[in-house]
């Protein structure tokens, strides 16, 4: 690495960690360390790198926008020549790269072009995607559409959640900034148009995990695998209380049961809920509110025969505009049966109505998985 070019490293996730503990481990430090501030600690993925700079006696410096002038300030301070973007989803604008002799690169968890924009690791899960890539590209011009440096593939498993992928998108960003970062710094790094089909997968809010309940099985698994940890994770109302089903796994039909009904699956108290197929997924941690994670079997509140909330038509209406890239808006359109809602239930006497208690990139340019993060 040459001695007359510096750079800086930019996460406020935990993804960005396991590069620049290689690069520290490997005598190749930052010259400078730019993570988010405390207050911006609810985003998804969220870590704070003082322990890290600390520990390798790195500058540190703590900003919410890197357009800030404490910002500018600090790179002409330690003669920053490269921005290295690991995982922020904040604009990285152009007039902040050109002022820097190398500019910028970035690292994004999706196969550019393709999946340009938010929450890569969730729509990897949610488009049912067999494999993907982190792509090393140059910032600048229009939002993710910089040559690329290199990509890491990898297969998604079709059992993949989103804590697994987030893990190895953190190893893959490492190996990828390891192998090419002498080249980035001496400007003799690979570049290539970025070529082929070019999607934009649209920012995730934490109401757009509400689950509809009258899906097919395999659709509120793919949820619930999408938005596990560190995202906010996939939910549905009971009595009133917002149940966020944080594992699970999915079973056979069962004879009995409507859309959105516990039904026992097993032994003891275990339960879980009728899909809109028929299938039954059985949760294996779940929150109740804000509350920490509980086992499913230890709330009585989840009793056979009674029904979570049926999604009202606003909720379903939102959902249905906003389908799954790739996705027909015919399908997304689509309408199946509702499920039942605790009032119904009340009414007939199926159910015991008990109180419920308490997851742009330049010219604008955003790096990392820009996801259902920010908006929780």
């Amino acid at each position: 690495m040459s001695d007359r070019r510096r750079y800086c490293y930019v996460s406020g996730l935990g993804l960005g960690a396991p590069a620049l503990e290689e690069l520290c481990a490997q005598g190749r430090p930052p010259s400078l360390v730019v993570s988010y501030p405390a207050e911006l600690a609810h985003r998804s993925g969220y870590l704070d790198y003082e322990a890290v700079t600390r520990r390798h006696e790195l500058p540190h410096l703590r900003a919410a926008d890197l357009d800030s002038d404490e910002v500018g300030e600090a790179l002409a301070e330690h003669g920053v020549d490269l921005m290295v973007v690991a995982g922020w989803s904040q604009p990285v604008h152009d007039h902040v790269l050109s002022s820097l002799p190398l500019g910028g690169v970035g690292l994004h968890p999706a196969p550019l072009p393709v999946g340009r924009g938010g929450a890569p690791i969730p729509w990897t899960i949610l488009r049912g995607m067999r494999s993907s890539a982190v792509t090393l590209f140059h910032l600048g011009g229009e939002t993710g559409s910089g040559d690329i440096v290199d990509q890491a593939w990898f297969d998604v498993e079709p059992d993949a959640t989103a804590t697994g992928l987030y893990e190895r998108v953190g190893r893959l960003k490492s190996e990828l900034l390891v192998r090419h970062l002498d080249g980035l710094l001496e400007g003799s790094a690979p570049r290539r148009p970025q070529t082929g089909h070019t999607s934009v997968w649209p920012r995730r809010r934490p109401s757009d995990g509400q689950i509809d309940l009258t899906a097919s099985g395999g659709d509120v698994d793919r949820m619930v695998r999408a938005l596990a940890d560190p995202y906010p994770g996939a939910f549905a109302m009971f009595g009133g209380a917002r149940i966020t089903l944080c594992a699970g796994r999915l079973t056979g039909r069962v004879s009995e049961g409507a859309p959105g009904q516990v039904v026992a699956t097993g032994n003891g108290r275990q339960w879980g809920i009728t899909c809109g197929d028929g299938t039954v997924f059985v949760p294996e941690a779940l929150r109740v509110d804000e509350g920490v994670r509980a086992e499913p079997t230890s709330l009585a509140m989840f009793r056979p025969g009674t029904f979570f909330d049926a999604p009202s038509p606003h909720m379903l209406a939102a959902t249905r505009r906003s389908p799954v890239p790739g996705q027909t808006q015919e399908s997304a359109g689509q309408t199946v049966p509702p499920a039942r809602n605790a009032a119904e239930d009340a009414s007939d006497n199926t159910a015991d109505p008990t109180e419920a208690a308490g997851p742009g990139l330049g010219s604008g340019v955003m790096t990392g998985d820009p996801s259902p993060a920010d908006q929780r």
